[in-house]
């Protein structure tokens, strides 16, 4: 049985930085749905000189695809922190950071209730945690992403469907920033997942109890910062007021961020980088 492998990027430290144990300063990149770890890249580049960056393509997604037949329909998020976990143990990882984005939360929180001997703490952006779906736009994105092709004849077509047809403008421009044009085909674009991946991950969502494995990580002592763009269609304001009164835990902080949406860490990059250089400062 071949176990799924994960691609992954690593930017680490130049070997003459003046920097202490890469185990000391590790950060775990998770991206949201339809992303790649190379999503990260430009927030990675400000930050390389003093951590270890590890951003994965997670299962179905960027070069971790095809997954293997007999995981061919598992696509819960413990299905997508184990994948993270046999890879850290792989990296022999001893200690880190973790940060996700949108669906990269739900892999932090599974992976967060499994693995909190080693989180030094989560920085978890724009994704509702006891809401349906993890936000407002679960099933219409389910139902978008059934319906969208799988290449385009021109980025303009690519462009012009996604912002005519997603449900989300922040999850429109991040598709279109991850399409990659085709090696054989001049002027054709794809996207860089497994369309069935995308689909089952989403309805997948629907049972995963996030709440539940948040309280169990606080209760290891993992803290967590739980980022909100402003205006969100995903993590909707009523859910977010909602979640932090309910949620209130002394290892546990809210924020929400102006002038942006569910594209907070791109949107907002150097206020994100600015935060993300502070963990250890």
């Amino acid at each position: 049985m071949v176990k799924m492998k994960l691609n992954f990027f690593n930017w680490k430290p130049a070997p003459s930085a003046p920097t202490s144990d890469p185990d000391q300063k590790t950060m775990v990149f998770l991206h949201g749905l339809g992303g790649t770890g190379q999503i990260w890249r430009p927030i990675a580049a400000q930050l390389e000189e003093e951590w270890n960056c590890i951003a994965p393509d997670q299962r179905g997604h960027g070069k971790s695809r095809p997954v293997p037949p007999f995981e061919s329909e598992h696509f819960h998020a413990d299905d997508y922190a184990e994948d993270i976990v046999e890879l850290l143990n792989d990296l022999k990882i001893k200690h880190y950071w973790l940060v996700g984005h949108s669906m990269g939360v739900r892999t932090a929180l599974a992976l967060a209730k499994r693995d909190p001997s080693r989180i030094k703490g989560v920085i978890a952006v724009d994704i509702g945690i006891t809401s349906d779906w993890g936000g407002g736009v679960g099933e219409p994105l389910a139902q978008f992403i059934e319906g969208l092709p799988e290449s385009f004849p021109s980025r303009t077509l690519m462009k012009e469907h996604l912002v005519s047809n997603c449900p989300d403008p922040a999850i429109a421009q991040y598709l279109s920033a991850v399409a990659i044009p085709s090696q054989t085909e001049p002027q054709t674009w794809s996207f860089p997942f497994d369309h069935y991946a995308l689909i089952q991950t989403i309805y997948q969502a629907h049972h995963a109890p996030l709440a539940d494995w948040l309280k169990e990580a606080l209760s290891h002592g993992v803290p967590f910062l739980f980022l909100r763009g402003a205006n969100s269609r995903v993590w909707l304001k009523p859910d977010y007021e909602d979640q932090k009164e309910k949620l209130s835990h002394p290892f546990l902080r809210f924020e929400e961020w102006e002038n942006c949406g569910h594209g907070l860490p791109f949107e907002q990059r150097t206020r994100f980088i600015a935060l993300l250089k502070a963990l250890e400062s």
